[in-house]
């Protein structure tokens, strides 16, 4: 399974100058003085548009908005939409008793909170927690009813926390690539992130 997106960002024009390694020109500092309180320029907007094709197919979209609380340190919300489709998922007969497969396909509304951590330059780790509400087409057979393949609507939640890290690439004054690999810890059985790594590849102003 692989999920790659690709995402477009705003930046202030106060988010700090990255040299050539990555790491930030400035540290928080201000003619000499630190600074105190909240600091625009340390804001981070980004968003991104992702998919994945084999066994499980997924495209999402998944802005995200955060804080850099140090050089090294920043969090953020985000607030995702995903298609998933797994093939052959449903084993039912058909009227003349045959099995049929049919797929299960899901919309998948996902808030998050994340954070990430850079461990050096410009290598860094990323934690996430996505609480996944989804809706789907259930295939299933009630010969007590009929004889054809029955159908209905379903709603099912389910929690993701996935780990791992990535690698940032400034491109500009005040805008990075990143790409990043994540893996749900917690596997839960409709997770849409289920026995795959994610793969994401975004870009974000500020980070």
């Amino acid at each position: 399974m692989l999920c790659l997106g690709v995402g477009a960002a705003y930046a202030q024009d106060d988010v700090p100058v990255y040299s050539s390694t990555g790491k930030p020109v400035r540290d928080g500092k201000v003619a000499g003085r630190k600074q105190k309180g909240f600091d625009a320029s340390r804001l981070i907007f980004g968003g991104g548009f992702g998919f994945g094709f084999g066994n499980v197919t997924n495209i999402n979209i998944a802005p995200a908005v955060g804080y850099r609380i140090s050089d090294r340190f920043s969090a953020g919300i985000g607030m995702g939409y995903q298609y998933v489709r797994v093939k052959n998922y449903y084993p039912v007969f058909d009227a003349s008793y045959n099995t049929v497969y049919r797929p299960f396909t899901a919309n998948v509304y996902s808030p998050s909170l994340w954070t990430r951590y850079i461990l050096w330059n410009n290598v860094f780790a990323h934690i996430e927690y996505e609480h996944n509400f989804m809706s789907f087409k259930e295939y299933y057979n009630n010969y007590t009813v009929s004889n054809d393949i029955l159908t209905r609507n379903v709603n099912y939640s389910a929690p993701s926390i996935l780990v791992g890290g990535g690698i940032r690439q400034p491109i500009s004054d005040r805008v990075s690539i990143i790409f990043q690999g994540l893996y749900d810890i917690l596997q839960d059985k409709n997770s849409p992130y289920r026995g795959t790594i994610a793969f994401r590849f975004g870009i974000l102003a500020g980070f």
